[in-house]
């Protein structure tokens, strides 16, 4: 029965699949350019106020959200390692990049050549993120442990959810993040848990992997 919802699960979406073709890795990577476009241009808004939307860059909520979808949509574990690196990579490489040529004209961007330490290092975790979204496709074919690495992306948006209210709660701002994070949080929290047979299992690594992000990334900076 597990092999047959699998199998409408895959038909029904296969349209909208990220694919292993050259044609997909493109539109992939653009997507990426695409986005570290727009989350360097969120540096034109203030840190310091209510909303804050230029947390979008600077917070991993956005990234988590964008690699689980990628990851979701993928038809193959190769698909998904190769289609997250590319995607991180261009998001990287425009936002670099952008900021460099901005700085010619916008002292805010603070234009000391480009960032070749931060390019690198982002670079290297791309490579990271695309070894993640790799083992994360095993989701859809391990029971147990793929109930495990559902809640893998739900507890992580469920921590920096929590961190970041508690610092809307003090400092009265990243209202946009909270509020990013907290509904990313739920539709994938209820999407994955329909989609995988060991719930029970799901919900207490949900639980566990939101206290451990917590309280060992967010809580110390709060």
């Amino acid at each position: 029965m597990q092999s047959v919802c699998l199998f409408y699960r895959r038909n029904r979406y296969e349209k909208n699949y990220v694919k292993n073709s050259l044609k997909s890795y493109l539109i992939i990577f653009l997507w990426g350019i695409f986005a570290g476009v727009a989350t360097r241009l969120t540096d034109f808004f203030r840190a310091d106020t209510l909303w804050s939307f230029s947390s979008v860059a600077t917070l991993f909520g956005f990234w988590i959200l964008s690699v689980a979808v990628i990851v979701l949509f993928s038809t193959s574990n190769v698909c998904a390692g190769v289609s997250t690196f590319l995607y991180m990579f261009g998001m990287t490489l425009s936002f670099y990049g952008l900021q460099y040529l901005l700085g010619f004209w916008l002292p805010r961007f603070d234009n000391d050549g480009f960032k070749t330490s931060l390019f690198l290092l982002y670079t290297c975790l791309s490579v990271g993120c695309g070894v993640g979204a790799f083992v994360l496709f095993f989701w859809e074919r391990w029971r147990k442990l793929g109930a495990v690495l559902y809640a893998l992306p739900v507890g992580a948006l469920m921590a920096e959810a929590v961190g970041v209210g508690v610092h809307l709660v003090k400092n009265s701002t990243y209202l946009f993040q909270f509020l990013l994070d907290a509904l990313a949080a739920v539709v994938l929290g209820i999407l994955f848990y329909q989609r995988n047979a060991c719930k029970a299992i799901y919900t207490v690594s949900v639980v566990a992997v939101t206290a451990a992000v917590y309280f060992f990334i967010y809580y110390p900076f709060l």
